[in-house]
């Protein structure tokens, strides 16, 4: 295949990675006006509650998703007092694979008996159903520290071991920051693998988590590399090899959702990166850049256009960490709002640039650290 050939290839394996992959469920749970939309927003960067598909689970449960962004959320109620049989039946009792339960209360309000039974009859449901159940308070930066202090030690003082996050949507103040990059950390490793990347992905808060993501797929397909021998190059003329790396690259591009963070800081549809991003891939991919890569790489012998099984791994994680450190501050500088930039043309010298450093470095998986 040319360069071409390999960008549209690459295209169809992200559109197909992004069609099937695994999304986790949040349920985001709590009294009207406390601030759950705010809070899905600042997290998920998207007003998801007008997705395209906003269904009724129950009368109560309600179901936002959108194809294109990797978390199915459901926002319900809390538990009135004299209406648990009511809440029971149409929120606990819900059939939908429920993963991670945020349950919300306004900082500046006092915590009332409402609060405290509707966290209990989540976390009875936890056994049962497997719904990791935390508390976020939000508005934290209408709320003086004493305030904040107190509630929390009246929500410890009823469940002991629950997680508790202090958060604003509108403050940018250093410690909320720090909470919301907390929460996404704690969810993300409460979730299973197969559920990682998507959200992952859907996140914008936790800039850290996407490369460290990022790495570990890098590392899943590492092993992948090492198992066939007698590659050729290019890659695209070794269909096993191209697949894997294809698919690391789409993982990688897809847990960064550039285009969503595109669409997000100019409130557009995006403008299509990730297409521009394939194209200048596939260039990277043919053979006489990938040759000029190879080269690099101390004692490697090509021998008939056929390289080891030993080569490949070292290449594959030369190209993978590449690709994630360029979209890593591809990202920085995207939220720094530095829009004068050719974004392209900084991924295309990013990724030639630090796959060249890679291999020629001879760096193992444990070695690559996040960009400072």
């Amino acid at each position: 295949m040319n360069a071409d050939e390999l960008s549209t290839k690459l295209l169809e394996t992200f559109n197909e990675f992004q069609k099937n992959v695994k999304k986790p469920h949040v349920l985001i749970a709590g009294p009207m006006r406390v601030g759950k939309s705010s809070l899905i927003n600042k997290i998920f960067g998207e007003e998801i509650a007008k997705a395209e598909i906003s269904t009724p689970v129950t009368e109560d449960v309600k179901k936002h998703e959108k194809e294109d962004i990797g978390v199915i959320l459901y926002d319900s109620p809390g538990c009135e007092i004299g209406n648990i049989e009511r809440f029971e039946r149409k929120v606990l009792n819900i059939k939908e694979p429920i993963n991670l339960v945020w349950y919300c209360i306004n900082a500046i309000a006092n915590i009332e008996d409402n609060d405290i039974e509707t966290i209990k009859k989540f976390i009875e449901r936890k056994k049962e159903k497997g719904w990791d159940v935390s508390v976020v308070f939000t508005n934290c930066d209408r709320a003086d520290e004493e305030r904040i202090k107190n509630s929390k030690e009246a929500i410890k003082k009823h469940f002991n071991d629950i997680d508790i996050y202090i958060t604003s949507s509108k403050s940018e103040h250093k410690i909320f920051k720090e909470e919301l990059e907390r929460l996404i950390k704690d969810a993300i490793g409460k979730l299973p693998d197969a559920l990682k990347d998507a959200f992952t992905s859907a996140q914008k808060i936790n800039l850290d988590e996407k490369w460290d993501r990022a790495h570990s797929v890098i590392v899943q397909h590492i092993a992948g590399a090492f198992s066939i021998a007698f590659i050729p190059i290019p890659f695209a003329d070794a269909p096993l090899l191209v697949a894997n790396q294809m698919t690391m690259i789409s993982r990688i591009l897809y847990i960064y959702d550039l285009d969503g963070l595109e669409a997000t800081l100019t409130g557009s549809a995006g403008g299509g990166l990730i297409g521009s991003l394939m194209t200048s891939l596939g260039k990277f991919l043919s053979k006489s850049a990938i040759t000029k890569v190879l080269k690099l790489i101390p004692g490697v012998k090509i021998l008939a256009d056929l390289i080891s099984g030993g080569v490949a791994t070292i290449l594959t994680a030369g190209v993978g960490e590449a690709v994630n450190i360029a979209c890593y501050k591809l990202y920085e500088e995207m939220l720094k709002g530095n829009d004068n930039i050719d974004f392209v043309k900084m991924f295309s010298d990013m990724v030639q640039k630090y796959a060249e450093d890679n291999v020629k470095s001879g760096k193992k998986p444990e070695d690559y650290k996040k960009p400072e």
